[in-house]
């Protein structure tokens, strides 16, 4: 627990500090025990702090942001309340916010520190500040009500502007890049076949990374919803086959893949979508091949590149334009407002 403020807040004492001054100037620390006996700490504040930290077993972030994130990040808040992919991108965040935070004790955190993060520190990527500053925001609200802080300074802090994204794909070229993927091997190969699944099914990475062959039945292809909820009812997607989605999956039944010896046959495995060792691809192995993809197809003049939830974008712009409901997002107004790019809007009259 992070302790309460004592009346030698201004020297910097623990809780059960003590300071009495000295005749000829200085102080004598002194620590106070829980059987109400007083234990002599000495003259030097460091030392003293560390005497009492050892006695305690404190960590020396005591009152820090750091150890708020910490406590944050190991209680049942997090790992129970968030989504997997939530907690990844959290634990990611933490880095930057603690390169800037970890040492200023939490209640010292004000509004103005939090803007100028925001504008001025990761002033060369606002999008990602926004989410790094969410998870500071999540871990003061967990502070409060646990006592290890006061105040919220993150709430008073508007976000800075996102600019939804307007790029979407066509399918041509969608067909295009997995073409430059087969050209560049196998294991490219699959990466270009799971963007076409994504163009043909709306589906987020971490709903198909894990997907298994028991998964494909013969009504259809049974997929999770990542972004259920801890405590949510379990929920399961069925996506019907289509002469596409067969043809995709027959593509991949048939390529030559070899181990990373390049010799034997890649190890049988129970999942869909595999690396060479028969894994699936974890989010670092599947981003930095999609990069080296995407390198070499926009070296074509007159392409413009697409990222992966583009793929997203042009399922839900299809379905939205058929009048069709692309069941992406529990909340249909989101769906429309991240992912309906539609350059024209169909508006019908009134008779």
């Amino acid at each position: 627990m992070i302790a309460k403020r004592t009346k030698h807040l201004k020297l910097g004492l623990l809780p059960r500090m003590d300071a009495r001054p000295r005749a000829k100037g200085g102080w004598t620390f002194r620590y106070y025990t829980y059987d109400r006996k007083y234990i002599n700490l000495g003259h030097d504040r460091a030392e003293a702090i560390k005497r009492v930290l050892e006695m305690e077993r404190r960590a020396p972030d005591t009152g820090t942001v750091a150890e708020l994130l910490r406590e944050y990040m190991a209680s049942g808040s997090f790992k129970n309340e968030l989504a997997p992919r939530t907690q990844d991108d959290y634990i990611a965040a933490s880095k930057e916010i603690l390169e800037r935070f970890a040492d200023m004790p939490v209640d010292d955190v004000k509004p103005p520190h939090v803007a100028r993060y925001l504008r001025v520190e990761r002033a060369k990527a606002p999008v990602r500040a926004n989410r790094e500053i969410a998870l500071l925001a999540s871990a003061f609200q967990f502070g409060i009500e646990h006592g290890y802080a006061t105040a919220n300074p993150c709430r008073q802090v508007r976000r800075n502007k996102e600019r939804p994204r307007s790029r979407c794909p066509s399918w041509e070229e969608i067909e295009s890049f997995c073409v430059t993927a087969a050209k560049k091997g196998p294991s490219s190969h699959v990466i270009g076949l799971m963007a076409k699944f994504i163009a043909l099914t709306g589906r987020r990475r971490a709903e198909f990374l894990n997907l298994r062959k028991t998964d494909l039945g013969p009504d259809g292809i049974v997929v999770g919803f990542a972004k259920a909820k801890a405590g949510d009812a379990l929920r399961r997607g069925l996506i019907e086959w289509t002469p596409a989605l067969r043809q995709l999956f027959a593509e991949l039944a048939q390529l030559d893949r070899k181990a990373r010896d390049g010799k034997s046959a890649i190890p049988e495995s129970m999942f869909v979508f595999t690396n060479r060792d028969g894994q699936p691809y974890t989010e670092q192995g599947f981003k930095a091949l999609w990069s080296k993809i995407m390198g070499d197809w926009v070296e074509t003049p007159g392409r413009e590149r697409f990222t992966f939830h583009d793929l997203r974008a042009y399922y839900v712009t299809v379905l939205v334009g058929r009048d069709e409901n692309p069941e992406t997002h529990a909340n249909p107004a989101t769906t429309r407002r991240v992912y309906d790019r539609r350059r024209v809007v169909k508006i019908k009259g009134s008779a």
